[in-house]
C-alpha cells in the first residue's frame, strides 16, 4: 500500500478550513467588548425574524463577560482548526458540537431559551458531519 500525497489530502484539510472560518466569523464579535453584546442579541432574536435584538439588551454584567471570555475561546480554538486542518482536531470539534447541539435543544426545550437556537442546532450537526467526513479521508 502507498501513502496517499499530501495534496490528495487538501480537500478534506479545505473542507475543515471552511467551517473554522465560518465559526471565526460567528465567534470574533463575541470575543469583542461592545459588539460581543449586540452580536449575542442579533443571534438570539434570529437576526430580527423572532422580535427586534433591542428586546434582548441590555445584558447583565455577568453574561457579557462570559460571552467575551467564551469568544476568546472560541477564537482560539477556531484559528487552531483553520491554521492547522487536522484530523484529531476536527474529530475533537465534532464531538464538541454534538454536545452543543444537544445543550442548545436542552437549552430551548428545558430552560426555554430563544427558538433561535434551533438554527444553531442544525449548523452544529451540519459542522460535525462535515468534519467527520473529512476526518475519515485523512486517515
Amino acid at each position: 500500500m502507498t501513502a496517499m500525497q499530501p495534496h490528495a489530502h487538501a480537500p478534506a484539510r479545505t473542507a475543515i478550513r471552511i467551517v473554522a472560518g465560518f465559526d471565526l466569523l460567528a465567534t470574533v464579535p463575541l470575543a469583542l467588548p461592545v459588539i460581543g453584546g449586540w452580536w449575542l442579541a442579533l443571534l438570539f432574536s434570529g437576526f430580527g425574524v423572532l422580535g427586534a435584538p433591542v428586546e434582548w439588551l441590555p445584558w447583565p454584567a455577568s453574561t457579557l463577560v462570559f460571552c467575551h471570555l467564551a469568544g476568546v475561546l472560541a477564537v482560539l480554538w477556531n484559528g487552531a482548526r483553520f491554521l492547522r486542518p487536522e484530523r484529531w482536531l476536527a474529530l475533537s470539534d465534532s464531538a464538541g458540537r454534538v454536545a452543543v447541539a444537544a445543550l442548545f435543544v436542552y437549552g430551548v426545550l428545558g430552560l426555554g431559551a430563544s427558538p433561535a437556537l434551533w438554527l444553531f442546532v442544525v449548523t452544529e450537526l451540519a459542522g460535525a458531519v462535515v468534519q467527520l467526513l473529512a476526518a475519515r479521508r485523512l486517515r
